[in-house]
């Protein structure tokens, strides 16, 4: 199925949220270790989501949802396993499930690593 405008708005909406919310953007050019090769200035957000937006919909649609992620840290499988079955509930629609456990992941990441809950804390703190 071709991507439509709708689909392709949404998937460009939550790369800029995740460039905004999370400063993670993983469309930008890099050097393979998440340190981007330009500077801030030059980059281009739109093209970046837009690129973002057709590389997911290939993995969602033609790959039929397969969508490779890598492997977890020995420290961090409990999280990731947490992280994955709550994107499975949320393809089932169980959005309740879905909370539960990437709140459990969350609180994983916090326990697990190092100074992360302080992290966390102060990311969820310049949301609000």
């Amino acid at each position: 199925m071709n991507m439509t405008r709708e689909i392709h708005e949404q998937l460009t909406d939550a790369y800029k949220r995740m460039a905004s919310e999370a400063r993670y953007r993983p469309a930008a050019p890099s050097d393979g270790l998440g340190n981007s090769t330009m500077p801030i200035e030059e980059l281009d957000l739109e093209a970046e989501a837009s690129k973002f937006a057709h590389g997911w919909w290939v993995q969602e649609d033609e790959r039929l949802g397969v969508f490779a992620i890598g492997v977890p840290t020995y420290s961090l499988r409990p999280a990731m396993v947490f992280t994955i079955e709550a994107a499975r509930a949320m393809c089932g629609g169980a959005h309740d499930l879905a909370v539960d456990l990437l709140n459990m992941a969350a609180r994983e990441i916090a326990r697990e690593g190092p100074g992360l809950g302080d992290l966390m804390q102060a990311s969820s703190e310049q949301r609000e």
